[in-house]
């Protein structure tokens, strides 16, 4: 099985996540630590981490990298989205026009092709992967991919280093996003860039808040039901360093991104 390939469709690096058992969610010590790290930070859903306990999932690919606005705009430009489904992919298109003398053909503006692509809903989500002959990846695996077997905190390990990663101290008021491939330092044990920081990621699931209580009893069935979409990993704009530990579970209504800075990370499965 190939560590690494690249999608023929939208150029995606994927790389393999292995198989195998890993540490999942938070213990109790572990949300009251995190209560600790950012006093005003949301700490209501700090349960919906608990309780931490060990999973074991098959292998996967995850992209290496944040779907770029310079894809996205080629997905456009290939699918022809009607008004309506446009505003039901994206809440407005930052970054991305239509080229004036062909307006059925979408670019991105020239400073910001490799950074991510941003406002995009769950179905915008959905059915970019889709078009890509990828799918979203579920949570369990995208919180695998970010921490790794050992149960970090964040990608890179367990102490905070605000030089790791995109987020509200990073930058100044002229600038949000950074390209995908930036942070190097802060790249998760399976070399996977920005899984925390820079964009809201969108996974498959619905959101339960006690589902790691399920998982935990060994049904890692997903949830068919539940109060919009997971999202994860935090964003460029958020100031508590709580927000961007592997284990923060958020959930976003699919339609309408009223966390605007959300992204896309394509997963697929190996090749039977």
């Amino acid at each position: 099985m190939s560590q690494t390939w690249t999608n023929e469709k939208d150029g995606s690096l994927m790389r393999l996540i292995p198989a195998g058992e890993f540490i999942i969610g938070s213990t109790v010590e572990q949300t009251e630590a995190a209560k600790r790290m950012d006093k005003a930070g949301p700490q209501f859903p700090l349960l919906h981490e608990t309780p931490q306990f060990r999973a074991n999932i098959g292998s996967f690919y995850l992209s290496v990298f944040t779907v770029t606005n310079a894809q996205f705009a080629r997905f456009l430009s290939e699918t022809q989205p009607s008004p309506e489904r446009l505003q039901n992919w994206v809440s407005w298109l930052d970054r991305i026009v239509a080229a004036p003398d062909k307006p059925e053909t979408y670019r991105a503006l020239p400073e910001f092709e490799t950074h991510p692509v941003v406002n995009v809903t769950w179905f915008g989500a959905e059915a970019y992967c889709k078009w890509a002959g990828l799918r979203l990846p579920a949570e369990i695996e995208w919180e695998k991919a970010a921490r790794g077997i050992d149960g970090r905190i964040f990608p890179w390990g367990d102490e905070w280093d605000p030089d790791r990663l995109c987020w509200w101290g990073s930058h100044d008021e002229t600038e949000t996003t950074s390209p995908v491939d930036v942070f190097e330092n802060g790249c998760s044990p399976y070399g996977i860039f920005q899984m925390a920081g820079n964009v809201e990621e969108w996974c498959a699931d619905w959101y339960q808040p006690d589902v790691y209580k399920r998982y935990a009893a060994g049904n890692l069935a997903l949830p068919r039901a539940g109060m919009g979409r997971v999202i994860r990993g935090g964003n460029c704009l958020r100031k508590n360093k709580l927000e961007f530990r592997c284990a923060m579970r958020r959930a976003n209504t699919p339609a309408f991104t009223n966390i605007l800075l959300t992204g896309i990370r394509c997963a697929a499965d190996p090749p039977k």
